[in-house]
């Protein structure tokens, strides 16, 4: 079987996307599946851990930026998976994939959760009639991380194949909960404070009475200059000794932190999967999310602290990550983690299910 992953960052980026469609390709790879990434240009082509690195000229910019030559792209291909939604290469790439009589794949990575579909939502309902549509009716089959977001789906009229399998999460070796050693409770992500909950997590620490507050570090890259929006509702609520408002982590900062929290909160009113989540839960720290779907799998199987995205709700939220029970949830959320979110578990579950596409 020969795949091809599609996505125009998948060589150049640094987001998560980039990262889930490099380990995802290493991993079929090692699977013996013929694996191809196609990329925007910016790198030659190359060979690495069975995977071959294809970079594709295209033209024009931002979100109408797409594959010049698609046909070239896909015609050795018996599958052709596309990542992201929303965007016109996508809509290039499969249209030339269905030229060719090639079946495709969408892999939207939560693009598709209606509360993501009703942001900008004029705009989006304008790009639906003109190419969205087409994609999607045409797929021969499209991605879900959960089974819980088949109704994403449903509703936008999509009644094909699905392919289910989470995203991936590998920790560095010997890395682990320390129990808590700095004392702080972390959140890590895009500072987008609608989507994340962030606004809700701060209501939640000033509801909370001083002594109770908790010492809560927030991590991540600004996001059309909301950070600084985030350091004013800390000054406005009164909560500036107990929240920082701080800089991306990554590498060994990034687990060094996480090792060392007391416990991490994750309270998104949406999300595509949550990497940082799956992140704490794989090395055992006390995880508290608000319920989509990542968060729900894991606390239905005691894998984590589940809360509303309320403030009350994850006040009350906050209080379970320093309960007694707390050590026992990130002990499961470290096992759950390991066992279904293993990149190489993750690997053998597309691969399985683009067997049956092709």
């Amino acid at each position: 079987m020969r795949v091809l992953l599609y996505y125009p960052r998948a060589f150049t980026g640094d987001g998560g996307m980039t990262g889930a469609v490099q380990r995802l390709a290493v991993g079929m790879a090692a699977l013996g599946v013929d694996v191809t990434v196609a990329f925007d240009d910016g790198a030659e082509d190359h060979d690495a851990q069975g995977v071959h690195w294809c970079g594709v000229p295209h033209g024009g910019r931002g979100r109408f930026r797409a594959c010049r030559d698609p046909d070239r792209a896909v015609r050795d291909a018996d599958v052709v998976v596309v990542h992201s939604a929303w965007t016109l290469a996508n809509v290039v790439m499969a249209r030339a994939a269905r030229r060719r009589a090639v079946p495709y794949v969408i892999a939207p990575r939560g693009a598709y959760d209606p509360m993501i579909v009703h942001r900008h939502r004029l705009t989006k309902l304008a790009w639906w009639w003109l190419a969205e549509r087409m994609l999607v009716t045409a797929a021969s089959a499209i991605h879900v991380f959960f089974e819980s977001e088949l109704a994403h789906l449903r509703a936008l009229g999509f009644r094909g194949r699905v392919i289910v399998a989470p995203n991936g999460v590998e920790a560095p070796p010997g890395v682990r909960w320390d129990g808590g050693s700095g004392g702080y409770v972390l959140w890590m992500g895009r500072f987008d404070p609608q989507h994340k909950g962030i606004d809700v997590l701060l209501e939640a620490v000033a509801l909370l009475p001083p002594s109770q507050r908790p010492l809560l570090r927030l991590h991540g890259p600004d996001w059309r200059g909301k950070k600084e929006r985030v350091r004013e509702t800390v000054r406005s609520l009164g909560i500036d000794p107990w929240v920082s408002v701080a800089e991306q982590l990554r590498g060994p900062a990034k687990w060094r932190a996480l090792s060392q929290a007391r416990g991490f909160v994750y309270p998104s009113r949406w999300e595509g999967f949550g990497n940082s989540l799956a992140e704490a839960a794989a090395i055992g720290v006390p995880a508290l999310g608000t319920p989509y779907p990542l968060a729900r799998y894991l606390a239905e199987r005691g894998a984590a602290f589940l809360a509303p995205p309320t403030a009350a709700g994850l006040a009350e939220g906050l209080h379970l990550l320093t309960s007694t029970a707390a050590r026992e949830v990130g002990r499961a959320g470290e096992t759950v983690a390991r066992r279904d979110l293993s990149w190489s578990a993750v690997a053998g579950a597309w691969a399985e299910q683009l067997a049956a596409v092709t």
